[in-house]
């Protein structure tokens, strides 16, 4: 019996929190999703979100060159955050922290090929720090974390779009618009 007692509090003492090393583990990075895809009808617009993602918590953001100015189009901010409003996303099956952190409305009556830029931007990430156990506590049931602040930057990737003409009308939208058909 008191085998069994000194091999659990063994087992115990291993399961104790795991520090993340800010070096190896640190996992940041973001991502522009076009809401329509990445072809927009020409007179038309569309939103594209800056999302950035952390396998840990993170603070305030800042970007370096948010004025996106794309030559031959339209582009109008509607949002901007500041990395307070984080979720939980899954992406290829792991979980991370994201945060919408710009929207802007992009369209043009020109077509062609065109680029958004890529945006600079500065992070701060909270790092859980391992407490000594407790020993009125040994499971943890009242552990309050504390978190180490530690810097991070990270570039969104250029994103490539193009405008093309509106498609052709069918058949029967020609007939209903008083087209004759032959």
């Amino acid at each position: 019996m008191f085998r069994h007692i000194l091999i659990s509090l063994f087992v115990i003492t291993l399961i104790s929190p795991i520090t993340i090393n800010a070096k190896e583990g640190q996992e940041i990075f973001s991502r522009v999703v076009i809401n329509n895809g990445e072809h927009i009808i020409a007179g038309d617009s569309t939103v594209f979100s800056v999302i950035i993602y952390s396998n840990l918590p993170f603070g305030e953001i800042k970007c370096t060159d948010s004025n996106v100015k794309i030559s031959g189009c339209r582009v109008r901010q509607t949002y901007q955050g500041n990395g307070r409003r984080q979720s939980r996303s899954y992406l290829g099956g792991r979980a991370y922290y994201s945060t919408v952190w710009s929207q802007y409305v992009i369209g043009s009556n020109n077509k062609g090929k065109y680029t958004f830029p890529s945006l600079s931007f500065s992070a701060q990430l909270y790092i859980e720090q391992s407490d000594d156990i407790d020993p009125f506590d040994p499971f943890g049931f009242f552990r309050q974390p504390r978190y180490k602040k530690v810097k991070a930057t990270l570039k969104s990737p250029e994103t490539k779009f193009e405008i093309i003409d509106q498609p052709r009308k069918s058949t029967e939208e020609l007939m209903k618009s008083g087209k004759t058909v032959i």
